[in-house]
């Protein structure tokens, strides 16, 4: 009986974090990446001690927003990491897909990278992964031996991207969408040529 309460009350626990967390990208979506504890309480109609029974504390309840904004990005990155067709077709979807989430969702981009650099690496090894199966796919299918060379290729290239991206949402001067999205693959095709020629 006391198992029975117990997971029904972590249960019930994990519902008010999820809905906290929800609240918290609304708000993070209206006020920017400074939206308060007390602004995602009050959407929820709470104090924010109230908030905090169900968090550890701001560290926690920013892990929580962080990860949900990964699982989100994710789901709309990875179809697009296929290699379905020429390399610079894949290269340009995928980094099309990743700017259409984060001009989409910009404040919580910067929320989540002033907040809680953890799970900005765990998106990256995770896209990082999911590029390493596909570039050793590759590399077999063309017959290359460079398949070794999967894993610093996939960390090396997404790095790359993540930078140029990075900094063109900081400054994009006079370049425009378009043209980052030629540029990262100019610059992404040119590495997977000196991987597979080297």
């Amino acid at each position: 009986m006391a198992d029975g309460r117990t997971r029904r009350w972590e249960g019930h626990r994990e519902q008010r974090r999820a809905d906290f967390v929800e609240s918290a990208l609304l708000v993070i979506a209206r006020e920017g990446p400074v939206a308060t504890v007390d602004q995602i309480a009050a959407e929820q109609g709470v104090t924010r001690q109230a908030l905090y029974r169900q968090f550890d504390d701001r560290a926690d309840l920013d892990r929580a927003i962080a990860v949900r904004a990964a699982d989100l990005l994710l789901e709309a990155l990875l179809p697009q990491l296929e290699l379905t067709g020429e390399v610079g077709g894949a290269i340009r979807s995928a980094t099309d897909a990743y700017l259409d989430f984060v001009l989409a969702n910009l404040a919580l981009y910067r929320f989540v990278r002033s907040h809680e650099a953890s799970a900005v690496e765990g998106v990256k090894g995770t896209v990082s992964s999911r590029v390493a199966a596909i570039a050793t796919d590759y590399v077999l299918t063309a017959g290359v031996t460079a398949a070794a060379a999967a894993g610093p290729f996939a960390t090396g290239v997404v790095g790359l991207a993540d930078a140029v991206i990075s900094g063109w949402l900081d400054e994009p001067g006079e370049l425009s969408r378009h043209d980052l999205v030629e540029q990262i693959v100019v610059m992404v095709g040119g590495v997977v040529q000196a991987v597979l020629f080297a």
